[in-house]
């Protein structure tokens, strides 16, 4: 509804196509990854028994890497759903353009990296931070600010 409403200008001439065939599918493929990545850490973190604080803070890295392969997938997917795809079939998202590629702007790629970074932070940080158990909430970023000491 954004991009339709809010940021069409900078997604290019043809969103009928954008929308359905390309932002759609990248960011549902994206959905998809954040939530097995948090299903991953709950249960990791769930039948994880740490001794002491080291323990846990050894857990912070592996968040981190999580966190950031979801943001470079993410862009991947854009990229993927962008041109890959369309180079792979050789066709054209956009009739009679004769590129095969949807034809994003600068200004659109950097809006759709954002969202990509913001449906992290949604999908993936929030959720962390809301059902990590025990101490391990401590190791997600802005959970002793938000959620207090221990």
């Amino acid at each position: 509804m954004l991009f339709l409403n809010v940021f069409s200008a900078l997604l290019g001439q043809d969103l009928n196509v954008f929308l359905p065939q390309v932002s759609s599918p990248s960011f549902t493929v994206l959905w998809f990854s954040c939530i097995t990545a948090l299903f991953i850490w709950i249960f990791i973190t769930w039948n994880g028994k740490p001794r002491n604080g080291a323990e846990v803070r050894r857990m912070q890295p592996l968040w981190w890497i999580s966190t950031i392969l979801l943001v470079l997938l993410g862009w991947f997917y854009q990229l993927l759903f962008t041109v890959l795809i369309w180079q792979i079939q050789v066709t054209s998202p956009v009739e009679g353009s004769g590129v095969n590629y949807y034809p994003l702007p600068p200004g659109g790629w950097l809006l759709v990296m954002v969202f990509v970074v913001f449906n992290v932070l949604i999908l993936f940080w929030l959720p962390t931070l809301l059902a990590s158990p025990r101490t391990y909430r401590f190791v997600v970023p802005g959970a002793v600010r938000l959620l207090g000491g221990r």
